[in-house]
């Protein structure tokens, strides 16, 4: 089964992307970017990486950009013979074209969710990055 990881410091939104992203893989989440990052980490050590990490932007501690930059220095730094680079989506309220070109190209973000979003669009882009195990597609 497939892992994701949250990193959303509003709880709503939060409970409603675990809702949703529940039905294709098994989801953790974090309340701020250094939670977040610190889950990464765990994981990577405990040899069972994230599928695919949603991050929103602004949150207090470590906002998502930050966190990203992180966990991309982190992935570069890994002495693993065929790591897969974790696929990573900002969530974000601004749908600004800075907004998402610094996601996007700056931070390597493999694409950008403007909320509110549809929970179809969602899952198409869930399988765009082939995160869908196709037996588990409801």
């Amino acid at each position: 089964m497939k892992k994701y990881l949250i990193v959303e410091d509003d709880n709503l939104s939060s409970k409603i992307l675990e809702e949703f992203m529940s039905e294709f893989a098994d989801c953790d989440t974090a309340a701020n970017g250094r939670i977040g990052y610190e889950l990464f980490e765990k994981a990577i050590v405990d040899g069972r990486p994230y599928d695919l990490i949603c991050s929103d932007v602004v949150m207090p501690e470590l906002d998502g950009h930050k966190m990203v930059c992180q966990i991309r220095s982190r992935e570069e730094s890994l002495p693993i013979v065929d790591y897969i680079r974790t696929r990573i989506f900002m969530i974000s309220a601004s749908d600004a074209t800075k907004d998402m070109a610094q996601a996007i190209l700056e931070n390597g973000c493999d694409d950008y969710i403007v909320k509110p979003f549809r929970r179809e669009t969602l899952k198409d882009m869930l399988q765009k990055y082939d995160l869908i195990e196709y037996d588990n597609v409801p």
